[in-house]
């Protein structure tokens, strides 16, 4: 079925309200330790103390307690947040005291000081630097050291007495005023929650004077039960897997939310959805993953490279949460396969790391295409190798969510290793011209805004979105609401982007065909469209092409109804040197960029981007009465046509060919189904497309032989959770 990506918000609150009437469960005053460690884990991490992340605990918590290596907090707590889970693990796994004593020096610093072990400069205040960013080095792992030290020399009844204090200190003051504390799929409220969770059970029935009951009431009936509720159910935040501010914040943020999860389930809180949440987020790694074996950033990033190293962490939080035992061991295999650690977070990895042996991911028997519906996120390969071709594209309306960019219609290709069209938007950028995606001058928008897209639209995303079994990729981003202002509707009629991508039969080469259409109002408000590539462009009248690695590209123009291509070459590596916000074109590595700038008021542009083996790919205009099109030779036989008039009758002919395909767009239909017919005339093929059957109309697909027959080219299936 072809799709259209929402995010429904109705069903998002009936889940919240259903988890919420549950009712909270009782308060944990059980004995300690309450959180993880029980006789199973110690079992297992005593059998790995010779390897792993175990070893890596060992080593570093020895390293804490004889040399003064660690004693600098470094960023906000982050360095002695570490090594306290080190020393943690190291002590469950031995039960060596100097390894708790360790763990007890380092509680005591989050919990009192700031900078360097013993200056007492930290305290109450400690959690509200930047905003309460450092609420996820000073809560998670001061929790749990409580919890499982609990009787330890050492954390005496004063220093608990203590820890309850600050702890109510630091969360009451988020509570109020830390940032984005109710809004799940950020980082900041990842290491709210994680904290308020931990701290939650750790002292509960501990903390009658300091408020503890009425924490776990919030924690349980507000953080959980709504807020987490609704960003897990089909339609929320995180439908899909994807983290919506992108995966330079993900792996820590996800990693926060298994474990909080993971803990919270064993306290009675009911956290529905967890498994569908952890499944998808396996997919999204697995189809975001370039044949390079690089992740497609998705929000922010500071990388130099157009894609980002897989993380560790976002694969441990897969193994360690509460899913199948198959994703389990399929994270443990890829993290085996792709050879990553993490030093920094060992808690996570010891965690992630027991249990059933790793096994590889079975890819190769899984659909080649998979839609993270909270971002609007496409992902989709023609084969499961290094030779693939790559496609990604974005659309989707506003989120009220940090780190993400103005970027309908924008969409990365690669060619094997080769990344031939590429984002290299730079970290804060509030401009579409950083990326890919086309945009027309708002006549509303603030003058600092143009031309990009707003950040107020409602309506934004895609139309249809379909890979068919042939391996044909279609989507139509509608992105005419990024152009609202506040409360004021946009004041662009139509925008819109479709993406036809057209596979060799071998899934080694492939062309885009990128039809950008507007309906401005104005004859002074143009369209602006980008190609970015990582190398330098020769421009031969209105066709750019390029090497990149071993492919050529080439962009071509067969139908524009004005402006004139020329090639851009950005001088800036971010967005913050003057510009105004929204004419920035900055990139954050070196690229060259294929430019076009429309007439308004009803800008066209067809563009054909082709990445092949030695540049053979042609693309010519078509045109008859009341219908438009293209046609390709290599490196797939194809024609891409439309009625003058959406959903007007379409009567076309073309040059016959041995196997050919037919993308139709707006074509008429009934209740979104048409049919195609055609006939041998002459040299021709002669088609007409009617309303009604059985064939979808979002777009139709179709493969015309030597003899006009027509073969419905029907959707593959997509991956889901």
């Amino acid at each position: 079925m072809r799709i259209a990506v929402v995010v429904s918000l109705l069903v998002a609150t009936t889940v919240a309200t259903t988890v919420t009437a549950q009712g909270a469960p009782p308060e944990p005053t059980g004995a300690h330790p309450r959180m993880l460690l029980d006789a199973k884990l110690r079992a297992d991490w005593k059998a790995s103390i010779d390897r792993g992340p175990v070893k890596g605990s060992i080593a570093m918590c020895q390293s804490a307690r004889d040399t003064k290596e660690h004693d600098r907090a470094v960023y906000q707590g982050a360095e002695w947040s570490k090594v306290l889970q080190a020393c943690l693990v190291a002590w469950a796994a031995t039960d060596q005291a100097d390894y708790a004593k360790t763990a007890i020096r380092l509680f005591t610093a989050l919990i009192d000081d700031l900078d360097t072990i013993g200056d007492g400069k930290g305290g109450d205040n400690a959690a509200r630097r930047d905003d309460g960013y450092s609420i996820r080095n000073l809560g998670p792992f001061t929790a749990l050291a409580y919890d499982w030290l609990h009787a330890q020399p050492g954390m005496t009844p004063a220093l608990r007495q203590r820890a309850r204090e600050r702890w109510k200190a630091w969360l009451d003051w988020y509570r109020e005023h830390g940032y984005r504390a109710r809004v799940p799929g950020t980082n900041y409220q990842a290491g709210y929650l994680v904290s308020a969770t931990m701290i939650s059970i750790a002292q509960g029935g501990e903390a009658a004077e300091e408020r503890g009951p009425e924490l776990w009431k919030f924690v349980t009936e507000e953080l959980w039960a709504k807020d987490m509720a609704a960003a897990l159910a089909s339609g929320g935040i995180l439908d899909g897997g994807d983290w919506p501010e992108g995966w330079q914040y993900g792996p820590l943020a996800v990693g926060s939310y298994a474990l909080a999860m993971r803990i919270a389930r064993r306290a009675g809180i009911p956290v529905e959805g967890v498994e569908a949440w952890l499944s998808s987020m396996l997919r999204r790694h697995v189809y975001a993953m370039s044949p390079a074996e690089r992740i497609y950033p998705g929000g922010d990033t500071e990388g130099e490279q157009a894609h980002l190293s897989p993380h560790v962490l976002t694969l441990a939080a897969i193994s360690l949460g509460d899913t199948t035992p198959e994703d389990k061991k399929w994270a443990k295999g890829e993290m085996s396969r792709l050879k990553i650690v993490d030093k920094d977070y060992l808690l996570y990895s010891a965690l992630a790391t027991v249990g059933d042996k790793p096994e590889l991911a079975p890819r190769e028997k899984w659909p080649t295409w998979y839609v993270a519906p909270a971002t609007g996120t496409l992902y989709a390969r023609t084969r499961w190798d290094d030779k693939a071709i790559w496609f990604v594209t974005e659309c989707q309306h506003t989120l009220e969510i940090d780190h993400r960019h103005p970027n309908a219609g924008n969409f990365v290709l690669s060619r094997g290793k080769d990344d031939v069209i590429v984002d290299p938007t730079p970290y804060g950028s509030q401009s579409t011209l950083t990326s890919n995606a086309p945009t027309v001058a708002s006549g509303q928008l603030p003058a600092n805004y143009l031309p990009s897209q707003g950040f107020w639209s409602e309506h934004t995303g895609y139309r249809w979105a379909t890979q068919t079994r042939s391996g044909v990729i279609a989507t139509r981003c509608d992105y005419t609401d990024q152009y609202k202002f506040q409360d004021r509707k946009t004041d662009i009629s139509h925008a819109s982007r479709d993406l036809v991508v057209l596979p060799s039969a071998e899934g080694t080469e492939a062309s885009i065909v990128v039809i950008d259409r507007a309906s401005t109002g104005n004859p002074a408000r143009n369209m602006f469209l980008r190609f970015r590539v990582p190398s330098g462009i020769s421009l031969d009248g209105e066709t750019g092409t390029s090497t990149v690695g071993s492919s050529k590209l080439q962009i071509a123009a067969p139908l524009r109804n004005s402006g004139k291509a020329f090639v851009g070459l950005p001088k800036e590596k971010d967005c913050f040197k003057g510009q105004p916000r929204g004419n920035c074109d900055a990139a954050r590595f070196p690229v060259t960029d294929y430019r076009v700038e429309l007439a308004g008021p009803e800008p066209l542009a067809v563009h054909v981007v082709s990445a092949t083996a030695n540049g053979s790919a042609t693309a010519t205009k078509l045109e008859g009465e009341g219908w438009s099109g293209i046609r390709l030779a290599g490196p797939r036989d194809a024609v891409v046509v439309w009625p003058a008039k959406r959903g007007g009758k379409l009567a076309y002919r073309t040059v016959r060919g041995k196997s050919v395909t037919h993308v139709v767009l707006d074509a008429p239909d009934h209740d979104g189904k048409l049919t195609i017919t055609a006939k041998a005339e002459g040299a021709d093929c002669v088609v007409e497309v009617t309303a009604g059957g059985t064939t979808s109309a979002s777009p139709a697909i179709a493969t015309l032989d030597d003899a006009c027959t027509v073969a419905v080219d029907p959707e593959g299936a997509s991956a889901a959770a």
